[in-house]
């Protein structure tokens, strides 16, 4: 008569180990998920921290992101060696990040699924119309949905505040104009380049973050270049260069053609927010 009570009790207590077991081995999956998801946003092929360095010449539409080669040595031979007005130099620390990879939309979604705490990496979610045309950059027709996305994410000012966010607005008349989106200086001075050759930003949103704090450039690109496009192969070479006055911020990203989003996707994901991986726990 007591065989059946001792049975029992042993199964009671071998039940809580075993969902204790399987509950920690979700968790370990779940972490390992975040934590990749992290990298690939922060700190990866898609992925930059810079900082800027100084050229001798302002960026002009006579001397764009990347000069003509043909007229570089001319410039050169025209340009001062130094600017007349030395300009201070950028000790800022930025995270240029490639959005229109599949890896990073696909990093976002997975962080939005893991809970509350990274809906900053979906807050700037646009779901794609069905009734805007593809971009005709020769009619001035541009779709943020088909072009090449990179953001431009101030991680951490310098010690004397200096940032892109003070010193890369347009003056008028010489006036400081309340910074807006609109007078960033950009076109000719931000550009691509891909042995296929090199487009420059057509498209400029965000100079701040949803939270009014964080602050972003979100520069988009044709993906085509004379019909083709920018990127055509595997882990190609793919140039960002943007120029701010004197200041260069720059960096090479390795980008398969497969990874590019092409504008079929329903959902486009720009993320804002970054996450020191200085300070992301490692597991």
């Amino acid at each position: 008569m007591r065989i059946i009570p001792l049975a029992g009790c042993a199964l009671i207590f071998w039940c809580p180990s075993a969902t204790g077991q399987e509950n920690h081995s979700v968790s370990h999956v779940s972490d390992a998920l975040e934590q990749e998801a992290l990298k690939v946003l922060n700190d990866s092929d898609w992925a930059h921290t810079v900082k800027p360095s100084l050229q001798d010449t302002p960026c002009t539409y006579q001397n764009p992101a990347f000069p003509p080669k043909e007229k570089t040595a001319a410039l050169d031979a025209v340009s001062p060696a130094l600017p007349s007005d030395p300009v201070k130099a950028d000790d800022s620390e930025y995270l240029i990040r490639f959005q229109s990879a599949k890896p990073v939309q696909t990093a976002v979604q997975e962080l939005i699924a893991i809970g509350e705490k990274w809906s900053a990496y979906g807050a700037k979610k646009m779901q794609v119309r069905e009734d805007v045309g593809p971009t005709d950059a020769a009619s001035g027709l541009y779709n943020i949905a088909d072009m090449i996305t990179i953001a431009v994410i101030l991680k951490r000012s310098g010690p004397d505040g200096t940032t892109l966010f003070n010193y890369g607005y347009l003056d008028i008349d010489n006036v400081r104009v309340f910074p807006n989106p609109y007078t960033f200086r950009v076109g000719e001075c931000a550009g691509l380049r891909t042995s296929n050759g090199e487009v420059f930003a057509r498209v400029m949103t965000d100079a701040f973050g949803p939270d009014g704090k964080s602050k972003v450039l979100q520069l988009s690109f044709p993906r085509l270049i004379e019909g083709k496009p920018l990127i055509s192969g595997a882990r190609e070479k793919v140039e960002f260069r943007m120029v701010a006055d004197h200041r260069v911020l720059e960096t090479t990203f390795c980008i398969s053609a497969s990874d590019v989003l092409d504008g079929s996707q329903k959902t486009l994901y720009l993320p804002p927010a970054f996450t020191d991986s200085n300070q992301t726990p490692q597991q």
